[in-house]
């Protein structure tokens, strides 16, 4: 953790952006994920400062929750619906990953999210440094997000203005610095449909990582369980996803 980032002499930190899932997420989302990695990279690198990780939340679910109010509302306010618990969970869990999705004249809540991942990162290199190391840890839905919002920082034509406007021009901003890639129960795999032969993944590391720190070797760590849906090994998809993905991770997440 040495390389004379941040404050202190001597310092590299580390910034680590935090993106959740599908459904309705509270602002404190990644409270207890932040407590457990920081506690857990302490144990493994005791020497390090106090303030080697920081996290920034991207917390994006506020984009959607209005609207899903609102569908909600319309299609009760004729009839009585029977199983108003589903519903509610397909409003709120498919309804996010099909408003994400931007179509050819539409893509205001794909800007909007990517907007809030923007100013998530903006923090970050105010915290950790403008060339600081990026990982990204993302769960569900999340990881789609992180996927398309650092694969568009590598073409800067995808990038709309509303985006941009939330950012600088610095190297962990820009993605040149994205280091590691941790997805958990992640659907990129359902998503690669959308291409012939299920597409090619984002690069991790980014090619540019070597430029500002070439001591420092990147991963993607694809962590399933067997029993959740959502979440699927990426590795089998097609040679560009082997080479890409470090390790597909079996874990038991717990119970129904």
């Amino acid at each position: 953790m040495t390389s004379g980032r941040g404050e202190g002499a001597g310092v590299r930190r580390v910034g680590v952006a935090v993106i959740h899932g599908i459904g309705g997420q509270g602002s404190d989302f990644a409270d207890e994920t932040v407590e457990a990695i920081r506690q857990v990279f302490h144990r493994l690198v005791p020497e390090a400062p106090h303030d080697a990780l920081v996290f920034a939340p991207v917390h994006w679910a506020p984009v959607l929750q209005g609207a899903q109010e609102e569908l909600s509302r319309r299609v009760r306010s004729e009839h009585e619906l029977h199983w108003g618990w589903l519903r509610d969970v397909m409003i709120s869990f498919v309804g996010d990953g099909i408003a994400y999705e931007p179509t050819a004249h539409d893509r205001r809540v794909y800007d909007a999210i990517h907007a809030v991942m923007a100013r998530a990162l903006h923090r970050l290199a105010a915290e950790a440094g403008a060339d600081a190391p990026l990982c990204v840890v993302a769960h569900s839905l999340g990881s789609v997000i992180a996927s398309n919002y650092l694969y568009d920082l590598g073409k800067p034509e995808l990038v709309s203005d509303e985006v941009r406007a939330h950012m600088t021009d610095g190297p962990l901003e820009r993605g040149e610095t994205f280091t590691h890639f941790f997805t958990l129960g992640s659907p990129l795999a359902v998503w690669a449909l959308h291409h012939a032969d299920f597409g090619c993944p984002l690069t991790v590391p980014s090619r540019a990582l070597s430029s500002h720190h070439p001591d420092l070797a990147g991963s993607w760590l694809n962590f399933f369980d067997r029993d959740d849906v959502i979440g699927y090994p990426l590795r089998p998809l097609n040679e560009a996803y082997a080479a890409a993905v470090t390790e597909d991770v079996s874990v038991n997440a717990g119970g129904l």
